[in-house]
């Protein structure tokens, strides 16, 4: 199923108003704010947009603060995240307890930075403050520029960061220069900015199922089988791979290997993540994955009849699911395909049907559409007879078939 994202981004100003990091906002449309009945929910759904999107377009290259409340499980995913780019803003709604003090030591740890929002000081937050990172001041809920000036100089003492939050006028941003505060964030620089675009969001069903094998730690060929029924979730591993900052060695040629790289460990956390961000809710699959599926199959068997290599059988079923990318997100092949992180001969098959990857796609395309002409044409060049076609095409569809039943 493809569903529509919406981020909002707000940016957060130096005292020389330079733009230094943005708020990455939860939105349900293009227009206006969100209503959060499920503060876990609208974090993931964040999170999920974060990585569809990718880490740099949402930032834009520059540290972006995701909001969290303290829920155990959620939280464990978050670290799929890479800390150089994305740091926790802690809801004003959690407590200081010891439990939300251990958690920001842990993020701490692993190199995350960490803000306060919304902030009104009292003794009890003090070992939190000296842990911390930054902290929001709300200059309106304040409503007073003694008790701002006040709050400011004992959070500073801590020696942490302070954002002066909610500046809508000049005087009001004025006054906060001169109390000393560090940054700035509010409407009068620039209200939300709505980032829209559509990702691929699979059934809850199917998350359960990944999730029950890689849990129980099933061999990789299981795990590949199950990716492979569900091409959904092979297009956002692939993205996953890409946004999340892996450092990669070397281009990714399957789905063997995106999980390999990725490890058990981060799969779960990105599953959990995902079944978030659905909240029970079980969307049937667009057929265009069905087709994606196949087409990866029928490639992959045809890679077969050439008698290629395993590495080329691969790289073929990749091909083949990744070819209908810019038809379910309704964009171009050109702009799928940037900056992710795949072989250059599965690029150029998809973006100008080059090498051999690019003809066999050429001809399962030709196939698929009835155009005989061009389909006998390119099976004739590449050695292929009617037969080993019909037979590919067949034997697909078979093995898609009993993958799903």
């Amino acid at each position: 199923m493809i569903t529509r994202l919406y981020l909002g981004r707000q940016p957060i100003i130096d005292r020389e108003g330079r733009i230094v990091a943005y708020e990455i906002l939860f939105r349900e449309r293009i227009e206006g704010g969100a209503r959060v009945k499920d503060s876990a929910r609208a974090t993931a759904r964040v999170v999920e947009a974060i990585l569809d999107l990718g880490v740099d377009r949402v930032t834009n290259h520059k540290l972006g603060f995701v909001n969290i409340g303290y829920d155990e499980n959620l939280l464990k995913t978050l670290k799929i995240l890479p800390c150089e780019r994305i740091g926790f803003e802690v809801l004003e709604s959690e407590e200081p307890t010891t439990d939300l003090l251990n958690l920001i030591r842990e993020f701490k740890s692993m190199g995350y930075q960490i803000s306060l929002d919304d902030f009104s000081y009292s003794k009890s937050y003090d070992e939190i403050l000296k842990e911390v990172d930054y902290v929001k001041i709300d200059v309106v809920e304040c409503n007073c520029m003694d008790k701002i000036a006040e709050i400011h100089e004992k959070v500073k003492s801590f020696g942490v960061k302070t954002i002066a939050e909610k500046v809508e006028t000049y005087d009001m941003y004025s006054h906060c220069l001169s109390v000393g505060f560090d940054l700035f964030q509010g409407f009068f620089f620039q209200k939300p900015k709505v980032v829209e675009d559509r990702t691929i969001e699979p059934s809850y069903t199917t998350l359960m199922e990944i999730y029950r094998l890689v849990s129980q730690e099933r061999s990789v060929k299981v795990i590949e089988e199950c990716f492979k029924r569900h091409s959904e979730l092979s297009l956002k591993l692939l993205q996953l791979i890409n946004s999340a900052y892996y450092s990669l060695r070397e281009p990714i040629k399957s789905i063997r290997h995106a999980i390999l790289m990725l490890g058990y460990k981060n799969i779960l956390r990105w599953v959990i993540l995902l079944m978030y961000s659905l909240k029970g809710d079980s969307p049937q699959s667009d057929p265009l994955f069905e087709e994606a599926s196949i087409r990866g199959f029928f490639m992959e068997e045809l890679a077969k009849s050439l008698r290629a290599g395993e590495e080329l059988k691969e790289k073929a079923f990749i091909t083949g699911v990744l070819s209908l990318l810019d038809v379910l997100l309704e964009t171009t092949m050109d702009r799928v395909v940037e900056g992710m992180a795949l072989d250059t001969e599965i690029k150029g098959a998809l973006t100008h049907r080059s090498g051999t990857l690019g003809e066999l796609l050429s001809l399962v395309e030709a196939y698929e559409h009835g155009d005989h002409k061009t389909y006998e044409e390119i099976s004739s060049r590449m050695g292929l007879a009617q037969e080993d076609l019909s037979r590919a095409s067949a034997e697909a569809i078979k093995t898609y078939s009993d993958m799903i039943s």
